[in-house]
């Protein structure tokens, strides 16, 4: 059984993931959709539900964004999060791309509404394995 302590901070996580992919979908609700920004917070929310998982699991986390590293972690514990998971590795770069001027090829909205669903799939998959008993 996850200890009480260690289920409390996954979950602070969790939620912390659902403020980005929140964020994400209100930026492409926008009257002027910002499909940069929302596939930052998607890229977010991965990198922040993954980090719950190992919490969850008394696993240290590295400091990294790259979602391919974190999946790894995770996938020792759970292979089955790699094939859900597996769509939304390619968010890692927004982690840092377009958060400053000077790329020349912005984002289109397909790939922002497609990466929110990736997002969006890890959450719920995460979620899903923090809500059940231990």
């Amino acid at each position: 059984m996850p200890d009480p302590k260690r289920l409390d901070e996954a979950r602070q996580w969790l939620r912390y993931a659902a403020e980005d992919l929140e964020a994400a979908e209100v930026l492409m609700a926008a009257p002027s959709p910002e499909a940069s920004q929302a596939l930052f917070h998607a890229q977010q929310a991965v990198e922040k539900a993954l980090k719950a998982f190992l919490v969850s699991n008394d696993r240290k986390y590295p400091l990294t964004h790259s979602l391919n590293v974190l999946l790894d972690l995770c996938a020792e514990m759970d292979p089955a999060l790699r094939p859900t998971a597996g769509p939304a590795l390619r968010l890692t770069q927004f982690a840092a791309r377009f958060r400053y001027p000077g790329e020349e090829e912005e984002p289109g909205m397909q790939e922002a509404r497609e990466g929110i669903a990736a997002a969006r799939a890890v959450y719920l998959a995460v979620s899903d394995r923090l809500s059940q008993p231990g």
